[in-house]
Parts: structure tokens; sequence; C-alpha cells
């Protein structure tokens, strides 16, 4: 698909920025790529995700929401934490545990519903709109392909 090579385009033309410390927490196939782009922008990331590969991205496959299988993933507050666990509840809840016990401050949710966003930053994390995200891109993708060459 056209839109997933102009994606990993974008991600791999970026110059490597500073060694800073990712943090993926769920996600499945989402996470990963996100996981996979910021490592080729020259960033340390680690994964956990209950269908994790290790393989493919350091990290760990255990539950997201499971506050021992956190503390083995080794999150400091330093690290920048991007979670995108499959309910919009769920990651809120994820991402106050890891604000709370690990006391990050820099805490993305990965939202499914954007009716949820307004929630999210209420709480104090960024909310990144997964579907206004996807059909912004669908959508510029398609003007582009009516443009006359």
């Amino acid at each position: 698909m056209r839109l997933q090579s102009i994606l990993t385009t974008k991600a791999e033309s970026t110059a490597p920025e500073t060694d800073h410390e990712y943090v993926v927490l769920g996600g499945g196939h989402v996470g990963a790529a996100v996981a996979r782009h910021l490592r080729r922008a020259g960033h340390a990331v680690t994964v956990v995700d209950e269908t994790h590969d290790p393989a493919d991205v350091p990290g760990i496959r255990g539950d997201p929401t499971d506050r021992g299988t956190l503390d083995a993933a080794g999150i400091t507050d330093s690290a920048t934490v991007v979670v995108a666990m499959p309910q919009d509840g769920l990651s809120l809840l994820v991402a106050q545990l890891v604000r709370v016990h690990f006391g990050v401050d820099d805490v993305r949710i990965l939202v499914q519903t954007p009716d949820q966003c307004d929630v999210v930053a209420d709480a104090g994390h960024e909310a990144i709109c997964a579907t206004t995200a996807l059909s912004d891109a669908v959508v510029a993708e398609l003007a582009a392909l009516r443009q006359p060459a």
C-alpha cells in the first residue's frame, strides 16, 4: 500500500536524533511499527506487549497492565512512554500507572476514539488520535492521486 511506503520513507529519511529512551506499551503490530520507526531514527526503544517478538525490537513479551512486567522493562522517569492498548480506557489506566509508579512525565497515548482525546488531555497525557491520523493520511493520499502529474 502506498500510504505505508510514504510513512516508511519519511521515518527513514529523518536524520538520527539523540539516543532518547522510548518505551512502547501494547499496540500489537501498531506498537511494533512505532518502535521500529523510533529505532531507525536512532532511539533506544523497549516494547512491552503480550504478542511482542524480541527478535524484531528489544522488549518483553508480557502484559503491559502488570506492574511486575513494567518493572522488568526497566522504565525510567526520563523515558517517553507511548501507550497503545486496544481500548482507550485501558490505555489511560496504564498511562496513570506509569506516571505514578515510575514518575514518567512524558506519556503519550495512542487514542482510538477521537472523543476520548479530551479525557486523555485532562488527565495530563498527550493524546495521539489514531483515527484522525489515519483518516488524514488516507484523504491526503487520495487527493494526491487526483492531482494532474
